[in-house]
């Protein structure tokens, strides 16, 4: 007769518990096989394969003795039950032990778990043909079949579980699936089976003389009890392995800043190699340097543990394959298990060299530099790797830590080019910044030059205007000489306002390198109020303290030019400051120096600009005098005022203070240091040549033709003999044709300075070599002493156009 038995639900769910908690013990001593070494690998595998295989047999057999058959006494056969006890631990740690050979591939994986899996369906049906009982049993194939699927998924599911890392969370739920999957498999199998009862009686029958149930409770507990302690035993195992790893990398970090100190550059990435080879266990570790021209890596430090080649030499970055490559150029580090494995930064260019190469597993930390990839520190292994995290963020922390030694042979080689070189490139460098600052200076005069344009043109068509006028009339009262003669000296004055409105704008807008002078401030800030009072209109009244109390005048050391320009830049930012009108005051005041942090001790002329404008909050007064910084609109202001102003100052020994507040206004001081005197003012004209003034043989050279017959009918008539030539090369052949015929060669050489063809300065060059004795005096519209200088020296005679007729006589007879 065909029977089939019932479970008792308690011993039921005490299997479960079993088979949860035995997966559970089983994937935390997993845990420390992948992290052993040695003998210690070793015993945590055997602990790991009998927890789970004991775990597995337990639970089957208390399922089994959970197992109940109405009418029927059961035994167990001692023989076949401890057999099936070994089949389930020895299966087991096969599995285990081909993970731990293999690490995480896929194929190996499954390949364990269909290992460990057929050994659990074996334990399985060993451990039922151990029963002893009045009948025969047979087997459903399909369940068969249904329990030998659910065994080999839960092999591998366990299998792959242990192959990692996994936090508590992760292990508990693993745990539970995995339980309930063996639990599965165990009454699917028992599901398989049909009872057939007889009469006969089973000689090698065992019977425990107690009771099913309380058998069941007792191995429950042993199994549980040593589950337990080897549970315990993997968290103590972790705890110390967590403090031994800790301490590892303390000395490790210790090392490596010993190295970093005493080593050098080739021994010191040497040692740190071997070092993080070590501590990584990893068969090869080492640096590549990039080398961006040819797109290659330097391989040059290398260690290996002696299973897997050095890696030196030159190999093309492309070899590295392009999406990782493209990481690594990005700054990030690339970790790679297993390269063999589905990856899709792995490409067919990777996959060659790593079997070139021999690795399987890489972690690349790559070093940029200015934005680009310089160098790489990497770790490879010959196997399959589970690179943990926390094993990354420290491998990152280590390459930062020798990345300066990593780089030091490069920057050691540029500074030998750069020494190499070194005199040329500070030469270049100089040029550059020279002081880069003419550029600024000019930026900063034409931004204010465009402001002036419209007040100063206005001006300038007025001053031609009467010019015009003066001219018109004389032409018509040519016959009334008194008439005449004003009307003239109308229009000369006329034109002495249009000179001086370009000299003004000469003065502002010349490029020319700052020139310190001994000079008084009260005389550059009168002669700039007319234009200052154009600048700022007429909604804001411009008040003036130029006057020293104490009757000594203010002389100070200062290029002038970056004064005017310095007191024209803080009036047109009180200006833009006061767009509802307002009022603007420049004061002069004495200032003694003493114990000042941004002036050396000793007296100062202090230069106060105020203006009853917004003023500035804290935030703007602090980065006011930051280059480009401005609070104006684009297209209103560059930033680089007070900037300008600041350098100035400090060049000269002076210093810049600025005070300000949210409605109470701007006051900006400038300190000029002190001097003895001041030079006079060098604009008033020369005194005409009085009678008796030598005369001379001219040679005038000017590509101005009206201008030229103004300037010779003027030496003529003061007696002087002139000739004239449109260029230099026209006065060289007259030289040459009068020095032939033997008539008297010129004295005296007035020669314009900027003319096309040939130069003033060519010119002149050519002359000190055929005809030294010839003094020269210099004519120039663009009154660039700095070029002038460098041609005749300092003491050169120069006359700025338009000049009056007796300042070029006075030159011809001082020459």
């Amino acid at each position: 007769m065909n029977t089939t038995g019932t479970h008792e639900a308690n011993l039921v769910i005490l299997s479960i518990l079993i088979a949860v908690f035995a997966s559970f013990t089983a994937l935390s001593l997993a845990g420390r096989v992948r992290v052993g070494q040695g003998w210690a690998r070793r015993v945590w595998l055997a602990a790991a394969s009998i927890a789970l295989g004991g775990g597995i047999w337990s639970m089957h057999f208390v399922a089994m003795l959970a197992f109940r058959v109405p009418g029927m006494a059961m035994g167990y056969d001692l023989g076949l039950t401890l057999l099936s006890l070994a089949i389930a631990i020895g299966f087991t740690g096969a599995g285990f032990a081909a993970l731990g050979r293999t690490g995480l591939s896929s194929r190996r994986i499954a390949s364990a778990g269909l290992l460990m899996g057929l050994g659990v369906v074996a334990m399985h049906y060993v451990g039922m043909a151990a029963m002893r009982m009045p009948g025969t049993m047979h087997y459903d194939r399909l369940w068969v079949g249904i329990s030998v699927l659910i065994a080999i998924g839960a092999a591998t599911a366990a299998l792959w579980f242990a192959a990692r890392d996994q936090a508590l969370g992760m292990r508990l739920g693993a745990a539970g699936l995995m339980g309930l999957a063996i639990a599965g498999m165990h009454y699917a199998g028992m599901h398989a089976a049909v009872i057939t009862m007889d009469s006969a009686t089973h000689a090698h029958m065992v019977t425990s003389g107690i009771g099913q149930t309380f058998l069941a409770v007792l191995i429950a507990t042993i199994t549980l009890l040593i589950l337990a302690i080897a549970l315990g035993a993997a968290w103590l195992e972790r705890v110390f392995h967590k403090i031994a790893r800790r301490e590892a990398r303390i000395a490790l970090r210790l090392k490596i800043a010993d190295v970093l100190r005493d080593y050098d550059t080739t021994a010191a990435l040497d040692e740190i190699a071997a070092l993080m080879g070590e501590h990584f266990g990893v068969s090869r570790t080492g640096f590549g340097q990039l080398l961006a021209e040819e797109d290659v890596f330097d391989y040059d430090i290398c260690w290996t543990d002696g299973t897997a080649p050095p890696l030196l030499g030159r190999m093309p970055a492309a070899d590295f394959g392009a999406r990782i490559v493209a990481a690594l150029n990005r700054g990030e580090t690339v970790v790679v298990g297993d390269l063999f494995a589905a990856d899709p930064r792995v490409d067919a260019r990777s996959l060659e060299t790593a079997r070139t190469v021999d690795t399987r597993a890489i972690l690349v930390v790559p070093f940029l530099r200015e934005g680009r990839l310089r160098t790489i520190v990497y770790l490879n292994s010959r196997t399959t790797r589970d690179w943990h995290p926390d094993d990354v963020a420290f491998m990152e922390e280590i390459a930062e830590r020798t990345r300066l030694v990593s780089e030091r042979a490069a920057i050691a080689e540029q500074l030998r080019e750069l020494n190499a070189t070194l005199e040329a490139r500070v030469e270049a460098r100089t040029s550059e910044l020279r002081a880069a600052q003419e550029a600024l200076v000019q930026s900063q005069k034409m931004e204010a030059m465009g402001q002036l344009v419209a007040g100063l043109s206005h001006d300038f068509n007025n001053v031609l205007g009467a010019i015009l006028a003066s001219f018109d009339l004389i032409a018509r009262r040519s016959g009334d000489a008194a008439r005449v003669e004003r009307l003239a000296g109308e229009g000369r004055q006329a034109a002495q306002r249009a000179a001086n409105l370009i000299a003004q704008l000469l003065a502002f807008s010349r490029t020319q390198r700052l020139a310190t002078q001994a000079l008084d401030p009260a005389l550059v800030i009168e002669r700039l109020r007319p234009m200052l009072m154009r600048t700022l209109g007429p909604l804001i009244t411009l008040d003036c303290h130029l006057a020293d109390p104490a009757g000594e005048g203010w002389a100070v050391l200062a290029d002038p030019t970056q004064l005017e320009m310095a007191v024209l830049n803080l009036a047109v930012n009180g200006r833009d400051a006061m767009p509802a009108g307002g009022a603007l005051t420049i004061a002069l005041h004495p200032y003694l120096a003493q114990g000042a942090a941004d002036l050396a001790d000793g007296r100062y002329v202090m230069v106060e600009v105020a203006d009853t404008g917004a003023g500035m909050d804290e935030e703007t007064l602090r980065r006011a005098m930051e280059p480009f910084f401005t609070t104006k609109p684009v297209g209103k202001g560059t930033g680089l005022g007070l900037a300008q102003i600041y350098g100035s100052m400090r060049q000269i020994g002076g210093a810049v203070r600025i005070d300000s507040a949210p409605g109470q206004g701007t006051t900006v001081r400038l300190f000029l240091p002190r001097t003895a005197s001041a030079a006079q003012d060098d604009d008033t004209p020369a005194a005409p040549a009085g009678p008796g003034t030598s005369l001379a043989r001219v040679l005038l050279v000017d590509d101005d033709p009206d201008l030229r017959r103004a300037l010779a009918a003027a030496l003529a008539d003061h007696g002087h003999v002139v000739d004239v030539a449109a260029d230099g090369p026209a006065a060289l052949v007259l030289l040459e044709r009068a020095q032939q015929a033997g008539e008297a060669l010129p004295e005296v050489a007035a020669i314009d300075f900027a003319m096309p063809g040939m130069t003033g300065a060519e010119l002149t060059a050519k002359l000190a070599r055929h005809h030294p004795a010839l003094r020269v005096v210099f004519m120039s519209g663009f009154a660039d002493l700095a070029a002038i200088e460098a041609v005749a020296g300092p003491d050169a005679q120069v006359l700025r156009k338009p000049f009056a007729t007796e300042q070029l006589i006075s030159a011809v007879a001082r020459a």
